[in-house]
């Protein structure tokens, strides 16, 4: 067992992927776990089952994961092959490609695509706001494509019209920002590889979870109260029924795996959020295969209905006997009678197989499959996790306790941060204790390290970092790096426990958030995100808990950049994120001087500002670190642009106010042309084509000109030219970073 802990015992409620692996983990470091299950089986929506001599997955799964540190994790608990992904999608009578693009719309849709496409992506309403799925697609699309192809299928995955459909599942799933872009990706596969168990299909992840702990769990017990103590702060115990005949769970703390409407429910406060049931329909069929395909989307709206098609024996192929295969249709229009009958014609009809190939079929349904994402469900799930906040010794994890649409890898993440928080070496009264008066109301805390960087005067450091120490959040640890040799002696007797680290390398700010962000990763208790601050910026106390929950929510957000206000004018920004303009060209913070409120939505953008973002572990492992090369700006368009290059999203969160004071140093008009001379070449040899420089230098010799700077036409000479004379290289990694010392 590895490093016993002083908590007493967890209780779990539910033994679905989510509570199994927090048992799990949870029993490794020593704690005692008792877990109740509804159902006579574990392992909830990823477990599987032997029918007609087959194994099947309940629905289709797949797993794949950028973050090397779950996939390990999960290579530990079962060795897993590596698939390349075959998947069709099924459209209007016609078989396509996945992934889908502007090409094949076009072509195999002829005429009436073949012109309505393009047309109305040029004349498409850009400007329209981003207030449901329906209007992001008309912007980013145009009308076609939105009624065509996005629209039908989500509408039948929720069961909602798409213009009552969140956004935010349209900033998932409608990644690209026009149809040429579908185009260069129909070249690369967005995810050509998936992983998968070499035997026990899905259900081998679950299993190897359950292993050590098959003894701690009491199924066909259904948790049905919850009795609080006098206070109504912490969780007495569990009412639960067996069989008929009432029990309950008694621990020091509880993890609920339950839908968070009911346990919300269950302690007294009423949500309007809702979920999808879907029902598994599963086919077997009198041949050895029906398809080569892993998966099959079907795209059409509701005519046809089901959703998505899979095939067991695509990714195993001895799941069963070698002469008969299974298919597994999902629906989610299950609550109209027939509906497995319309199922299993409906793929007959698609040319999937024959009628007289049947040879059974079977329905196995779960509900609360799918959180129904409405427009601003968001309010509604912080109202929920805001009031289960309020009991200390109460955490939720997993897809329905979170409403959130987790694949089987952000599940296993989940209960990890949980089991961290629980087993950071305190007691359960210490724990609950402590963490009441600072712990967020997030289901879930993952750690975070705050990097604060010395770019200021003494006064700005300090202010800065009682501004983070001040954040309601518990798992936070609190760095600054100063260039200062002087400050560090009298920072750390003013912050006891605070990481001063020296940097003594000359080389700014991105050396600095280099040094903090590898001390932040290395060593046994690596962060999950990392907050990037410059001394000049003070935070409100939930700001930190607002990016974390949307970076959360969205795992395909690397960056989250808060909303920069301005201190002197708080209603009024200075900086949301940076915009590019390729020629002539520009860099621009977008929002500068304008009011808050003309930017109340959550949006992509294209940079962040490096004044102030917060970056999960897993974008700075694929992209690299900062590039001490820029020895002042530019250096965080550098590092956005690489981190979406590694297919990672930057999202501006407006719910998180930061404020930046402007209280930096002065620097002299020479100085700053020099350095902005040498930054923006060193940018440009890096992402644009050298063999225009000259082009945009002209244009920057007339444009300086032109506004009275062509005296310091020299000094921004002299910064170009060193920038082209410096070593580009590749930026540096975590392994490749020896910059502790």
């Amino acid at each position: 067992m590895e490093g016993r802990t002083g908590i007493m015992k967890v209780g779990i409620i539910g033994a679905g992927m989510a509570g199994l692996a927090a048992a799990h983990f949870l029993h490794k470091r020593g704690v005692e776990v008792e877990l109740v299950e509804a159902g006579p089986i574990a392992g909830g929506s990823a477990h599987s089952f032997v029918w007609n001599g087959h194994t099947c997955d309940w629905a289709a799964h797949r797993l794949f994961t950028r973050d090397e540190h779950i996939l390990q994790l999960i290579q530990s608990l079962t060795p897993l092959r590596t698939l390349d992904r075959v998947s069709a999608v099924r459209l209007a009578g016609k078989w396509l490609k996945d992934p889908v693009d502007a090409v094949q719309l076009c072509g195999r849709f002829f005429p009436h695509n073949t012109f309505t496409v393009p047309w109305t992506y040029l004349t498409r309403l850009r400007h329209l706001p981003e207030t449901s799925f329906r209007n992001y697609c008309l912007a980013k699309y145009g009308s076609r494509l939105e009624q065509f192809l996005f629209s039908p299928y989500t509408e039948k995955m929720f069961g909602i019209d798409a213009d009552h459909i969140s956004v935010e599942w349209a900033r998932k799933k409608t990644r690209l920002s026009g149809p040429l872009d579908v185009i260069r990706q129909g070249s690369k596969t967005k995810f050509n590889y998936f992983y998968y168990p070499q035997k026990g299909a899905f259900g081998a992840i679950g299993d190897a979870l359950l292993a050590p702990v098959k003894d701690f769990v009491k199924y066909n017990t259904r948790a049905t109260g919850i009795d609080l103590d006098p206070t109504g702060t912490r969780v007495l115990r569990v009412r639960c029924e067996r069989d008929g005949q009432p029990c309950e769970l008694v621990a020091d703390t509880y993890i609920s795996t339950l839908p968070l409407t009911e346990l919300c429910r269950m302690t007294g406060f009423e949500s309007p959020l809702t979920y999808r049931s879907v029902a598994a329909v599963y086919v077997h069929l009198d041949k050895p295969r029906a398809t080569p395909n892993h998966w099959i989307y079907c795209m059409d709206g509701k005519s046809m209905p089901v959703n998505r098609v899979c095939e067991v024996k695509n990714m195993w192929p001895g799941c069963g006997p070698e002469d008969t295969t299974v298919l597994c249709a999902e629906v989610t229009e299950c609550h109209t009678a027939g509906f497995e009958e319309a199922a299993v014609r409906g793929m007959a009809d698609a040319g999937i197989y024959r009628m007289e190939d049947v040879l059974d079929t079977t329905v196995v349904r779960r509900d609360y499959s799918y959180p129904v994402y409405c427009c601003d469900y968001e309010k509604d799930v912080d109202a929920a996790l805001a009031h289960l906040s309020k009991f200390a010794n109460l955490r939720s994890v997993g897809r329905a306790a979170q409403f959130e649409h987790m694949e089987i890898d952000n599940c296993l993440e989940s209960a990890l941060h949980c089991v961290r928080e629980l087993t950071a070496g305190q007691t359960a009264e210490a724990t609950a204790s402590a963490a009441a008066a600072q712990r967020s109301s997030l289901a879930v805390e993952p750690r975070v390290a705050c990097v604060v960087a010395d770019t200021g005067d003494g006064e700005a450091l300090l202010r800065c970092l009682d501004s983070f120490r001040a954040a309601a959040y518990s798992r936070l640890r609190l760095l600054a790096v100063t260039p200062d040799a002087s400050r560090i002696p009298s920072l750390r007797a003013a912050y006891p426990g605070l990481e001063v680290l020296h940097d003594a390398s000359g080389h700014g700010l991105p050396s600095m958030y280099n040094k903090g962000i590898v001390a932040a990763l290395r060593g046994d208790d690596p962060a999950d995100f990392v907050m990037l601050a410059q001394s000049c910026v003070t935070t409100e106390p939930d700001a930190l808990a607002r990016l974390v929950s949307v970076a959360q929510r969205d795992p395909e957000a690397g960056i989250l950049a808060p909303q920069l206000l301005l201190a002197s004018a708080p209603a009024r920004l200075w900086s949301i994120g940076l915009s590019f303009r390729r020629f002539p060209p520009s860099s621009k913070n977008i929002g500068r001087g304008c009011p808050a409120a003309d930017y109340p939505k959550s949006r992509e953008v294209d940079y962040a500002v490096s004044a102030a973002l917060l970056v999960s572990r897993a974008a700075i492992e694929a992209a690299g670190l900062f590039d001490p090369g820029f020895s002042c700006y530019y250096e965080d368009m550098d590092f956005s642009r690489r981190v979406r290059a590694r297919d990672y999203r930057i999202r501006y969160v407006p719910e998180a106010r930061l404020f930046h004071h402007d209280d930096a140093p002065a620097v002299s008009p020479s100085a700053f042309h020099e350095a902005w001379g040498e930054s923006f070449t060193r940018f440009y040899r890096r992402h644009m084509r050298t063999g225009l420089l000259p082009l945009h230098f002209a244009y920057l010799l007339a444009r300086e000109s032109l506004t009275g700077n062509l005296p310091r036409i020299p000094a921004l000479v002299r910064g170009m030219r060193r920038g082209l004379q410096k070593s580009l290289g590749d930026p540096p990694s975590i392994d490749s970073a020896d910059i502790l010392g």
